[in-house]
């Protein structure tokens, strides 16, 4: 071999292990870059050609990232984001209904038997009539606030959902650039496809997605598993339309039908509105909810009794809950204590055969807990049907924290296992750093050495 055919091999060998060191300063810079994969350097040492040369040194530089472990990352993630904002929306509305007694619905339940109990000792007694009446209004009040809260819930919720289909469009558009620039390159940077991951990951957060690999380098996104988010150089936008029935909020600009359900943060705000929150207060078109129920049973009874007894004047009772009658939705929200009523309109004795001056009261005394049919609501007392109310939201609250710590507990071997494949490890950075950087001060010193040879011949021959 000549001695610029040595001179030439030694100056490719320089250049490949300059290659090589800069892939790993690349990863050592990118180590805490987020949805970076490492890159290596495959060197392919000096080999007969096909002339029966020697060829000199090559490098080729690969990515690590696995598409495998990618997809199941992303999945861990959409699981993970879906039972942890269903935990997080459910502990709001899971205070509204205090168990216990010491707030809220049922303990004004418990105030207004409490107070009718001592109305049927005192029937005529003027403060224990006021504080009767001052009750009702009690028992009003705290379904208005409960609906108020729900309604204020519902209300944040759809802004969220809102702004979540903004930030998924705003990733499909990045991750349409990122195929752009992929597209345009013959090897994998470093730089793009760590922006791509990253985008990958936070959409996963948002909503679930498929993703598929194109021979090009681009890829395919779809949510749902089969609306377009990104198809090579096009994105496509979501928009959420909440008038809509359940199955037909979400729609693509890209067409086809909605699926019927997604993951994420998205599927999770989607279910809690038509879900645990429609359960509750109802929604237009559908079930009136179990609180508006709760109302309108408790009212229409007390109402009813009140009316069918005598004030101490002789006249009939009146009745004391108004709501929106038209709109069963609406009930919880609109009742009140009709404000011309006073408490000698107060019907509480009964008339007819064994006619008593307290027997209506002591009826309402017991109304709250009541196991007479025509006490009932929904089959249960309007106490126990309080109590089934609660106990399905705390059911389905536990329920998500127990799903929200094992699907972190998921996603977090998910996020190591692709650390292992396609993560920075330093130690091994500075392992390879080290052995390529004596590879490249050896090869240098092999050029110099060339070189003065090559220098001095030349002397020689002049």
């Amino acid at each position: 071999m000549s001695l610029l055919s040595s001179l030439h091999t030694a100056s490719t060998a320089l250049e490949v292990f300059s290659t090589a060191l800069g892939a790993d300063q690349t990863n050592v810079s990118n180590s805490s870059t987020p949805g970076f994969a490492a890159v290596r350097a495959t060197i392919s040492p000096i080999g007969p050609s096909l002339s029966g040369l020697a060829s000199p040194d090559s490098v080729e530089i690969q990515s690590t990232g696995n598409f495998g472990l990618d997809v199941l990352a992303q999945a861990a993630s959409s699981q993970s984001s879906y039972s942890r904002t269903t935990a997080d929306q459910l502990g709001p509305a899971n205070q509204l209904f205090d168990i216990t007694g010491g707030s809220g619905i049922l303990a004004a339940l418990q105030q207004f038997g409490a107070a009718f109990s001592s109305l049927a000792v005192a029937p005529n007694d003027t403060s224990q009539r006021s504080a009767a009446l001052a009750s009702i209004a009690n028992v009003a009040a705290s379904f208005h606030k409960a609906v108020t809260n729900l309604d204020a819930q519902k209300s944040a919720i759809d802004a969220n959902i809102q702004d979540t289909v903004t930030s998924i469009n705003r990733l499909a558009v990045q991750i349409r650039q990122y195929n752009l620039a992929s597209r345009s390159k013959t090897e994998v940077d470093p730089s793009t496809d760590a922006s791509l991951r990253s985008a990958l990951d936070q959409l996963s957060s948002l909503t679930d997605i498929t993703t598929l690999k194109n021979g090009d380098g681009t890829v395919t996104v779809l949510t749902g598993g089969q609306l377009p988010l990104v198809v090579g150089d096009q994105a496509y936008t979501l928009n959420a339309d909440l008038s809509h029935s359940p199955e037909a909020q979400i729609s693509s600009s890209a067409g086809g039908n909605s699926p019927a359900s997604f993951s994420g943060r998205l599927g999770a705000l989607l279910n809690l509105r038509s879900g645990p929150i429609a359960n509750l207060i109802g929604s237009p078109g559908g079930a009136p909810g179990l609180l508006n129920d709760l109302a309108k049973g408790f009212a229409s009874q007390v109402n009813s009794l009140l009316t069918s007894g005598v004030t101490p004047a002789g006249n009939p009772g009146s009745a004391v809950f108004t709501y929106d009658n038209s709109v069963d939705i609406n009930v919880a929200r609109t009742l009140a204590l009709d404000s011309g009523v006073t408490s000698d309109a107060l019907g509480l004795a009964t008339t007819g055969t064994n006619a008593t001056t307290n027997g209506i009261a002591t009826r309402l005394a017991s109304l709250p807990q009541s196991a007479q049919a025509s006490d009932q609501i929904n089959g249960f007392s309007p106490a126990g049907l309080f109590a089934f109310i609660a106990a399905g939201i705390g059911q389905q609250l536990a329920d998500a924290r127990n799903a929200a710590a094992t699907d972190a507990t998921g996603l977090t071997f998910a996020q190591s296992e692709r650390q292992k494949v396609s993560g920075v490890s330093l130690d091994e950075e500075a392992v390879s750093i080290t052995s390529y950087q004596r590879a490249y001060e050896a090869s240098a010193k092999v050029v110099s050495i060339l070189d003065q040879l090559t220098a001095d011949e030349v002397n020689i021959i002049k």
